[in-house]
């Protein structure tokens, strides 16, 4: 296996990334700055009450939600999306919302998210911060991907499996 250890830009900008958000301007402006950053894989929403259905289609790699919105809020969605995500995956939620106190920080990222930024976003600091995440959604699969490769190897070869947990 030749392959570097980090995705190439091609695959970091063919990641698919959801953004919600109920300011259309805020959407907008991410927009922008996706496309500006060759981001070009990406769908917007204003209404959070299509936000389950258009994650379900849309099956991203990375969402972008804000917390403050009518009718389902952004904690609801994360809860949803949580509770969907297949066992041993690895989703990343940016959250960016203009209520960026202590207790909600504490909050949302006990709820599940994987980092947080306040509004208004600095737009070099977005763009870092989803390339890092989804570097990181791209090494665990890639991790996952050599882990069955390599159960599937010991279990051929006839190699007794250990379990890395029954040793602590």
């Amino acid at each position: 296996m030749n392959r570097n250890l980090f995705p190439d830009e091609q695959e970091l900008h063919a990641a698919k990334i959801l953004i919600i958000d109920d300011e259309e301007t805020y959407v907008r402006s991410l927009e922008w700055v996706l496309r500006q950053a060759n981001f070009l894989n990406y769908r917007s929403l204003t209404d959070s009450t299509k936000a389950r259905e258009a994650f379900d289609q849309f099956q991203p790699d990375l969402v972008l939600l804000d917390l403050n919105m009518p009718e389902v809020d952004g904690f609801t969605l994360l809860k949803q999306f949580r509770e969907v995500e297949t066992s041993g995956d690895f989703l990343p939620v940016l959250v960016l919302t203009g209520d960026s106190t202590a207790d909600t920080r504490r909050r949302v990222l006990t709820a599940g998210a994987t980092d947080f930024l306040g509004k208004p976003v600095d737009n070099i600091e977005v763009i870092l911060r989803i390339t890092n995440l989804l570097q990181t959604r791209f090494l665990y699969r890639q991790t996952q991907a050599l882990r069955a490769r390599i159960e599937t190897l010991t279990a051929t070869a006839g190699v007794p499996q250990t379990d890395p947990e029954k040793k602590k």
